[in-house]
C-alpha cells in the first residue's frame, strides 16, 4: 500500500472550528419540506395502489371490520370493510417495499458492490436478500396483476353498438401501467435518498 493510500484510508474528518457547520433555520426548513413533500408523494401513491387493488380485489367488501371483530360502532372505522384493509395492507406493501429495500441498498452499496463476495460470504446475508427479493418481485406481480385484470376490464369491447368496433388499445394501455410500476421504484429509490440524506442532516444538526 502506497502512503497516499495509507494516509486516504486512515483520514478522519477534521474536528473543531473546520467541521461541518450545522444546519441554520432555513437548512431545517428546507429539509423538513422534502420530508412532508416525499411523505405527500407517498401518501399519494398508496392511495392509488390501495384504489388499484380495491377495483379488482371485492374479497370482504360487505363485511365491515366492527363485525368481524365484534367491536361496537365507533366513528370512521363503522365504515371500514375487511376489503379495505386488505387492500391497503396490499398498497402499503407495493409503496413501502422499494423504500425499504433502496433505503438498506444505500446503507450497504459500498459493502455490496465493493466486496459482494465477502458480502454475501454469510448466510444471514444471503437470506435476508433473498427475502427482500422475494418481496418485492410479489409486489411487482401483484402491481403488474391488477392492472392488466384493470386494463383488461377497461378495454373490453363496449356493449354500445356504436362503439363496439373502436380499438379497444390494449398495449398502450398495458405499457401505462407497467410505466406506473417503473415509476412506483423510482418513487421509492428517491423517497429512501432523500430519507436517508435528511436524516444524515439532521444528525448533523444536532451533534
Amino acid at each position: 500500500m502506497s502512503e497516499f493510500e495509507e494516509n486516504f484510508t486512515t483520514w478522519q474528518p477534521p474536528d473543531g472550528e473546520h467541521s461541518a457547520a450545522p444546519l441554520d433555520a432555513a437548512d431545517k426548513l428546507w429539509v423538513a419540506g422534502k420530508l412532508l413533500g416525499v411523505m405527500a408523494a407517498e401518501s399519494f401513491n398508496w392511495l392509488l395502489h390501495s384504489s388499484s387493488y380495491g377495483l379488482i380485489n371485492t374479497v370482504g367488501q360487505d363485511t365491515f371490520i366492527i363485525d368481524a371483530i365484534g367491536l361496537p360502532a365507533w366513528g370512521w372505522l363503522e365504515n371500514v370493510t375487511v376489503s379495505t384493509l386488505i387492500n391497503g395492507v396490499l398498497g402499503l406493501a407495493a409503496v413501502g417495499t422499494p423504500v425499504f429495500l433502496f433505503g438498506m441498498l444505500l446503507e450497504r452499496h459500498r459493502e455490496m458492490f465493493g466486496s459482494p463476495r465477502a458480502f454475501f460470504s454469510g448466510a444471514l446475508a444471503k437470506i435476508i436478500t433473498g427475502l427482500l427479493l422475494t418481496l418485492y418481485l410479489f409486489v411487482i406481480v401483484t402491481e403488474f396483476a391488477a392492472l392488466y385484470l384493470r386494463v383488461q376490464a377497461e378495454t373490453a369491447t363496449s356493449p354500445i353498438p356504436s362503439l363496439s368496433g373502436h380499438s379497444p388499445e390494449f398495449w398502450p394501455m398495458l405499457l401505462m401501467s407497467i410505466a406506473l410500476i417503473l415509476v412506483n421504484a423510482a418513487m421509492g429509490m428517491a423517497t429512501a435518498h432523500i430519507v436517508r440524506a435528511s436524516r444524515r442532516a439532521l444528525g448533523r444538526a444536532k451533534s
